[in-house]
């Protein structure tokens, strides 16, 4: 397999450019006109049968590029149990692999080639994990045959984790070039930069994905709920991007005549001092025009290097904390992880919300973390495959530059140089509970704007909302993807 083929060459990069202009023109501004946008909506869903809705198929103008019978995830899983039944039958596996054995698997015939394809990639993955390199390669060069980047999700997902284990193979057998490892060191390629230039316009196109939007509602209701008597209001966010999930807060506060608040402060905490001034000065303009008292600060620091002198706390502020998809970045570094748990409780935060990837890649064992990483991107491959179908360069920049730098990660690094982690909420909290703090419940919205924010169209019925104690778990088809759960500190008797 060349391993250049997931390379993005010079050309594709002023194509992104070209196409991605086009769709920018039609993206909706922020989260706050993505509600306005769909508000009409929410009367007649009120009144229409959800059951019925729920029991449609999806329906996706790019149908032809996806299975439509069973979740790529849900190939994953089938393909994970025949690879362990093979193995209590005592079977060859790789002779097992070779012959064309999805058509006896009482699968459609779309979904058995699929299955095929899973169950070879997940047989190459173990060969890796016991050494044995030459059965791997036969595996993948079988995978070759069916992987492609403008297949269905699964040959998608498939395409990017094949890539990634020949060149896990190539580097145990010292093949990876030292062009290959100059490329690395130098930073971020053409195409990289493009998507650094498109980030504000791929994080509007990702929240139409629906789960995101009913995260960022779902947290900020629960900091509304919490501070609904506070006159001053700090909140601190840990990777505020955009920003454009606060403009939901503040419209809320501003609309508060029965204890109007004095004072909203927004501290965004991050490495991009232009983009968190940029985002300030959109807020702050937003605050003008609903005639909110409002102070914008930032914080340039990574997370590890964070101390309570680098927030300017008043004795009379209502703190609360908002962590999205941001705590797993210290997992690579235990004890740097608990010192940032430490400095959080110290702030003395009312609320603490944290939004995490809802699957535990942080084994050191590979065969653990690349069974669990390949179910969890096969969700997301799913999802954007239908959330983003109408945004087809925003979809391609996610699975042609953010994910296969993801992946590549979890296949190949190790050590310190493996960042790329992720834990389920069991995790967290095991982690906050040292910490003496402990889970409080979820702010959810209504029924009728539950099903607006997980899609008001032919998309509901693939979202899923469950409760896993007092923590929501969203997710695509069955798969949790993310967790969004709220946090207080425990007091002491």
């Amino acid at each position: 397999m060349d391993s250049g083929q997931a390379k993005i060459s010079h050309s594709q990069n002023i194509h992104f450019d070209a196409e991605a202009e086009k769709e920018i023109r039609s993206l909706p501004f922020n989260s706050l006109e993505l509600l306005i946008q769909y508000a009409p909506k929410v009367k007649r869903l009120r009144v229409e049968n959800c059951t019925e809705k729920k029991s449609g198929t999806p329906t996706n103008t790019s149908s032809s590029s996806r299975s439509p019978l069973l979740p790529a995830a849900g190939i994953i899983e089938l393909a994970k149990a025949r690879l362990l039944q093979l193995h209590s039958q005592k079977a060859d596996v790789v002779s097992y692999a070779a012959t064309s054995f999805g058509a006896q698997s009482g699968l459609p015939s779309e979904v058995a080639e699929d299955f095929e394809l899973a169950l070879r990639l997940l047989a190459a993955a173990e060969k890796i994990a016991k050494q044995q390199f030459i059965y791997a390669r036969k595996l993948l060069s079988m995978c070759k045959l069916s992987i492609s980047q403008s297949g269905n999700p699964i040959q998608r997902v498939a395409y990017y984790f094949a890539e990634a284990l020949q060149e896990k193979i190539d580097k145990e057998w010292g093949l990876v070039s030292s062009e290959e490892t100059e490329r690395i060191k130098k930073g971020p390629t053409d195409v990289e930069l493009t998507m650094l230039r498109l980030r504000p316009e791929m994080m509007r196109c990702q929240q139409e994905i629906p789960f995101c939007l009913y995260t960022q509602f779902t947290a900020i209701q629960s900091i509304l709920d919490c501070v609904a008597s506070a006159k001053r209001v700090h909140l601190i966010d840990f990777g505020i991007d955009n920003g454009s999930h606060w403009t939901l807060i503040m419209q809320a506060f501003s609309v508060r005549y029965e204890c109007p608040l004095e004072h909203l402060k927004i501290t965004a905490v991050g490495t991009s001092k232009p983009m968190m001034e940029e985002t300030g000065k959109w807020l702050t303009s937003f605050a003008e025009t609903i005639s909110l008292p409002f102070s914008f600060s930032i914080t340039v620091s990574e997370m590890k290097d964070l101390k309570e002198d680098c927030f300017e706390l008043e004795a009379d502020e209502n703190v609360a904390v908002y962590l999205g998809l941001r705590l797993w970045t210290l997992l690579p570094w235990p004890n740097q992880l608990d010192r940032f748990i430490k400095l959080i409780k110290s702030l003395k935060p009312s609320l603490i919300v944290v939004n995490e990837m809802e699957a535990s890649i942080n084994s050191s064992v590979f065969l653990e973390r690349f069974n669990e990483s390949i179910v969890l991107f096969s969700a997301m491959f799913d999802c954007i495959n239908s959330c983003m179908y109408h945004r087809v360069t925003f979809r391609k920049l996610t699975e042609e530059v953010i994910f296969p730098g993801m992946i590549r990660n979890i296949v190949i690094a190790e050590g310190k140089e493996w960042i790329q982690r992720y834990e389920k909420i069991s995790f967290w909290r095991a982690l906050f509970g040292r910490f003496g703090i402990v889970e409080t419940d979820m702010s959810r919205p209504p029924p009728e704007q539950e099903i607006l924010f997980l899609g008001s169209s032919e998309l509901l019925s693939c979202c899923t909302v469950e409760l896993d104690g007092k923590c929501l778990l969203l997710g695509w088809k069955g798969s949790a993807i993310q967790s969004v759960s709220a946090w207080t500190i425990q007091q002491d008797d």
